[in-house]
């Protein structure tokens, strides 16, 4: 179990994570949702303990990540954002000499494990290519293979399907997947709506360094009002006139941004007809108009009042 107190990390006049508490359960996907700076990077570095926090505690399996940090790095694997490979070395090379520095294995389980991970992912014939002269992609998914490989008690991923193609985007979440079922607790850190939905099993919405709210996709979406989403396109430069919509008892919630409206409401359907000559009446443009089911993306706008970007 990894436990945050309170947790907090000041750059400078910059607080980066603020009063942050959250408990990650054993063996579950968690998914820290939110956009880039919101403090997820950070929240992962002072639990790896490459940052020391600057308020508050933060435990792994119990131990307390500043007075124990030897302790705590011997049970995490880190994939970084940013690939961090030494880039004259082969993706095999690279592989090898992480499994070295991170677990018992001998040389001939390490050449094995590193050999069926990077068949995994179609790496195996480019095993010898130096990594600054592979693409993007490549060098992205050698950085993944290096917890993959390792197989850590607490596996931490920073954006790990960034600069992948959509086949290899869904392996890389079967191989998360099958890590977590093999005993492993996973950290996806990310501000892809649909890996946050898809992969996770919990997901925590970061925002401004702040946890916003924690729950499985399916209950984060059921807790929104209404149970579905008017998105309304109006007129450039008009005063949407907010009350014209709040009079309606199956309207919770409406949001503007620039000429984004975003409506949660109950019996869309039957309410629709309405809203627009209501607001037509008013004399408001409208220049679309889409009905849906909740999405991660209307639960993340509702609770911070402006979408991931």
């Amino acid at each position: 179990m990894i436990g945050f107190d309170r947790a907090g990390k000041r750059f400078g006049t910059l607080d980066a994570v603020k009063e942050f508490s959250m408990t990650i359960q054993d063996e579950e996907i968690l998914g820290l949702l939110g956009p880039n700076g919101a403090g997820k990077t950070t929240l992962m570095l002072m639990m790896g303990t490459v940052y020391r926090p600057t308020s508050g505690k933060i435990s792994v399996n119990g131990l307390d990540v500043v007075q124990h940090p030897n302790d705590v790095r011997k049970i995490i694997g880190i994939a970084f954002q940013d690939p961090r490979v030494d880039g004259i070395l082969g993706a095999f090379d690279v592989l090898n000499w992480h499994l070295k520095m991170t677990t018992n294995l001998d040389k001939v389980e390490r050449e094995d494990r590193v050999e069926k991970v990077l068949r995994a992912v179609d790496l195996w014939d480019a095993r010898n290519k130096r990594t600054w002269l592979m693409s993007g992609g490549m060098r992205k998914k050698v950085e993944d293979c290096k917890v993959l490989a390792q197989r850590p008690k607490i596996a931490v991923f920073d954006e790990p399907t960034a600069f992948l193609d959509v086949p290899s985007r869904l392996l890389m979440w079967k191989m998360i997947r099958e890590l977590r079922d093999e005993g492993s607790t996973v950290i996806v850190a990310t501000n892809m709506m649909d890996e946050a939905e898809r992969l996770s099993d919990r997901v925590a919405i970061v925002n401004l360094g702040k946890l916003v709210a924690i729950d499985t996709p399916e209950q984060l979406k059921g807790k929104t009002k209404g149970g579905e989403v008017l998105e309304l396109t109006v007129g450039n430069g008009q005063e949407f006139p907010r009350e014209c919509l709040t009079q309606f008892s199956e309207v919770q919630e409406v949001n503007q941004e620039n000429n984004k409206v975003t409506v949660y409401l109950s019996g869309g359907r039957l309410l629709l007809p309405k809203i627009v000559e209501t607001l037509t009446n008013r004399g408001v443009k409208i220049d679309s108009v889409h009905l849906k089911e909740v999405t991660l993306e209307d639960v993340f706008l509702n609770y911070t009042g402006h979408r991931l970007e």
